[in-house]
């Protein structure tokens, strides 16, 4: 068989399944693939198109082109709306009931599922050396672990969460690929604990598939990043000997290492982030009005959200990190982690920083009462941001808010605020300017709504409560 001479065509039929899905009614909760697989499979440039399609999903405006990390800033208390905006983010400044992350972060989590259980699923068959077959598979497993992960902290409880006794529904749980309507089927939300044991297994296949050998590079999978990947995980699981283990192992690993930003105008403006650990690269076909630069900018940008007073209130006079911010002609402040560094509306975007591993550390060592050592990590971070040491470290609940909002300035619109209070069981605060109340941590707004019409054409698929 003349392989090479159907691959083309297979692979485009791939990477346009998205297309597909979104006309047929039976496919808006299930994922889908409809193409030759047999010859994508044995096709080892088959299989990495198929690979590059699930980093696209990731860099998808649904996810991580602006949703996660600028609804994370706006649900919450780090952000606030300009005056003038393009009105994307109306409902989520005010926490408006059914206004949450975007309904398309659930399709387009599936298809990049889809499209790792098809790699997973039939890498062995891959006419290729098995360094590349064991590459592929480790790439799968670390991205369907990135998928469910960002799925469960929108619209599930964390395990330990006080109201995960009440709703423990995860989400639908796929790990074999369908490929094509004749093998879609409808299924139920598995439980909470079943998502985050199936990411743990993810992360953990991806490192022993990736030990010593990966790309070399923070645009793409790497031990390190499934380090980072567990240590986030397990940070929110509170199972924190663990958190504090991986992210011990993604510092050891990781390329990127925590800059002095006496050195540095904008870590942010470098290509990679010298602190990036894994990182997503935008190029100028990715590119979008649809971008944290173009939501967080002034014109020509959207200028939609806007670091809130609230957030800026949080720097010291002498904390470097206040040169990550600026002011418009109009008066209104605007962030400068995305200023366009690729090209128009275009940046790459850190998903897991040296920064944040070290956090991780300071609430792992916190809650195992060995305030010392949380101490230390957050004067490690601060040391790097031109602070001195604490005149009187902070203790007890004074220190876990030190550490939320340390978190706070590090991470701003990097995707974290939002689920750092929902994780924690805290009310969600708001910015004062609007006068919108807190949101209660026992709200049905904490859990985002799944779409009417994926409920309504799945009757195994139960709605989140109060939707």
């Amino acid at each position: 068989m003349d392989i090479k001479k159907h691959i083309l065509p297979a692979i485009i039929m791939v990477l346009l399944a998205g297309l597909i899905v979104s006309c047929e009614d039976l496919l808006h909760t299930e994922p889908t693939t409809a193409a030759s697989s047999e010859r994508i499979i044995e096709s080892a440039e088959g299989m990495d198109a198929v690979l590059t399609s699930t980093y696209d999903r990731l860099r998808s405006e649904y996810l991580y082109r602006y949703w996660i990390p600028g609804g994370a800033a706006v649900l919450a208390d780090n952000s606030e709306l300009h005056p003038i905006n393009s009105g994307r983010f109306d409902g989520q400044a005010e926490n408006a009931f059914g206004s949450h992350f975007s309904s398309g972060l659930w399709s387009t989590a599936y298809r990049l599922i889809n499209e790792a259980n098809i790699i997973i699923d039939g890498a062995d068959q891959t006419e290729t050396t098995q360094a590349h077959r064991d590459r592929l598979k480790g790439e799968a497993h670390f991205m369907r672990a990135m998928a469910y992960q960002e799925m469960l902290r929108v619209y599930s409880y964390e395990p330990n969460h006080p109201k995960h006794s009440d709703w423990s529904e995860g989400v639908i749980m796929r790990t074999e690929p369908t490929l094509g309507l004749s093998r879609a089927d409808r299924r139920p939300r598995g439980t909470v604990l079943e998502g985050y044991q199936l990411i743990e297994s993810d992360y953990l296949a991806a490192i022993s598939l990736l030990d010593g050998n990966d790309r070399g590079s923070v645009y793409f999978a790497g031990k390190a990043a499934a380090h980072a990947g567990l240590a986030r995980l397990y940070l929110y699981w509170e199972r924190w000997d663990d958190a504090l283990n991986h992210a011990g192992q993604a510092l050891s690993n990781a390329q990127g290492q925590l800059v002095d930003y006496g050195e540095y105008d904008n870590i942010f403006d470098m290509l990679p982030n010298p602190e990036s650990i894994f990182e997503l690269s935008f190029d100028v076909f990715h590119g979008s009005s649809s971008s944290m630069n173009a939501v967080t900018h002034p014109p020509p940008g959207w200028f939609d959200a806007l670091p809130s007073a609230e957030l800026l209130a949080l720097y010291d006079e002498e904390d470097l990190r206040n040169k990550l911010f600026a002011v418009h002609d109009d008066g209104y402040p605007y962030i400068l982690k995305y200023t366009g560094t690729v090209g128009s509306n275009t940046d790459h975007l850190p998903v897991f920083r040296v920064a944040e591993m070290i956090l991780i550390q300071a609430e792992a060592h916190y809650e195992m009462n060995n305030e010392a050592a949380a101490i230390e990590a957050l004067e490690t971070l601060r040391s790097h941001r031109g602070l001195d040491a604490y005149a009187q470290a902070p203790s007890g609940a004074a220190l876990l808010d030190e550490i939320l909002d340390e978190r706070s300035r590090e991470l701003a619109f990097e995707g974290h605020r939002w689920f750092d209070l929902k994780r924690r069981a805290m009310d969600v605060p708001k910015p004062a300017v609007n006068l919108n109340p807190p949101v209660p941590y026992d709200d049905v707004r904490i859990l985002a709504p799944l779409s009417s019409t994926q409920v309504e054409n799945n009757e195994y698929l139960n709605q989140n409560p109060g939707y």
